[in-house]
């Protein structure tokens, strides 16, 4: 059975685009056969689909990335799958945070879209608890594997031992005179924690534990949320932090930010899936994370890579911010850590899958 033709669909700088691309990439490493087609739009895919009626077809999907509303992106899906045995990675899975109207939208569109398709990907045993809590409890060919790191990272994992090949580099210490400096990687958007990192600097600041504090968002804000950053900057400002915002940068400028002397920080309390931990973890940093189902199950999967803090306790996140800036050495991933799965294990357990839930 042929390995489906896999449609990366979007602009390269979105991130299930680029996940998708990643994909890809190592599928073809396993298997040089695999066919692949990159489209900037999804309407390009879908008439890549209904005019080439390729045998089978996986996509990764996000409904934004699909259509201009939920029900049009469920559509599209729905079109798709009529032409061609479709199997779909989903990304951003509806759960209760999205809003009690939105979450019903959502959960309606997302379960046409797993109903229209052959099978489905997620990216996490916590996915796959969104899934059947929200979506549809009774589908029955389901995936469940994790994002993997980039095979070739600087720290990624050794596919053959799954430990870091060498050891991590040592977190410089900020120097004499500077604040704390907590840097949150990736798009500027509500519910990501640069609110809460905002919060708990001010109060380490007010206490006189760090002389000075920015918050660094490393990233630009998501389409439609710039206004946030300037909500962000008048609350910081007002509270007595920095808040600074990069904007977009180039990878060798986004991967050199990731070995400043800061202190790394995934906040977000409500992920379906996340590359923000493996961004810091593949530069050998540990990060401070937020503690939720999902992160408790990515510190099972990759022990020692991740420092967790509950983000419902009073002070906690101040108390491990503080911490991490007084032994910048905690913040350097531990030399053996591994960081398996990698993409190549992520493209195996795919073609293991499409071999069994075939056509």
């Amino acid at each position: 059975m042929p390995t489906p033709l896999c449609i990366v669909v979007g602009p390269p700088s979105h991130g299930v685009t680029a996940y998708a691309s990643d994909v890809a990439d190592a599928l073809i490493r396993l298997d040089p056969d695999a066919p692949r087609l990159d489209v900037a739009t999804a309407g390009l895919a879908e008439a890549a689909v209904v005019e080439g009626r390729p045998e089978r077809v996986h996509l990764h999907v996000t409904d934004k990335l699909f259509g201009s509303s939920l029900e049009r992106a469920a559509e599209r899906i729905e079109r798709i799958a009529a032409a061609t045995s479709l199997t779909i990675t989903l990304h951003d899975l509806p759960q209760p945070s999205d809003g009690e109207t939105a979450v019903h939208r959502r959960a309606a569109a997302y379960r046409r879209m797993a109903r229209a398709a052959h099978g489905v990907v997620v990216s996490s045993e916590h996915e796959r608890s969104l899934l059947a809590e929200h979506v549809d409890d009774a589908l029955d060919r389901v995936l469940v594997v994790p994002l993997g790191t980039r095979p070739g990272a600087p720290f990624a994992a050794d596919g053959a031992t799954g430990a870091v090949p060498r050891p991590a580099p040592p977190a410089s210490s900020a120097p004499d005179g500077v604040g704390l400096r907590v840097v949150i990687a990736g798009y500027v958007y509500p519910g990501k924690g640069h609110d809460d990192a905002i919060a708990a600097c001010a109060e380490l600041v007010r206490r006189g534990d760090v002389g000075a504090a920015t918050v660094v968002a490393l990233g630009g804000p998501s389409t439609g949320h710039e206004r946030d950053v300037e909500v962000l900057s008048d609350s910081a400002s007002a509270l007595g932090v920095r808040f600074e915002v990069t904007g977009r940068l180039d990878d060798d400028a986004y991967a050199a930010a990731f070995h400043a002397p800061v202190v790394p920080l995934v906040a977000h309390r409500h992920w379906s899936a996340s590359r923000s931990l493996l961004d810091w973890a593949e530069q050998g940093r540990r990060a401070v994370v937020a503690d939720t189902r999902y992160t408790r199950e990515m510190d099972a999967l990759r022990p020692g890579s991740i420092a967790l803090y509950d983000p419902e306790a009073p002070g906690a996140l101040a108390a491990a911010l503080l911490a991490a800036h007084r032994d910048p050495s905690s913040t350097a991933l531990p030399t053996g850590t591994s960081l398996a799965p990698d993409l190549d294990d992520v493209a195996a357990a795919h073609l293991a899958w499409w071999r069994e839930v075939a056509p």
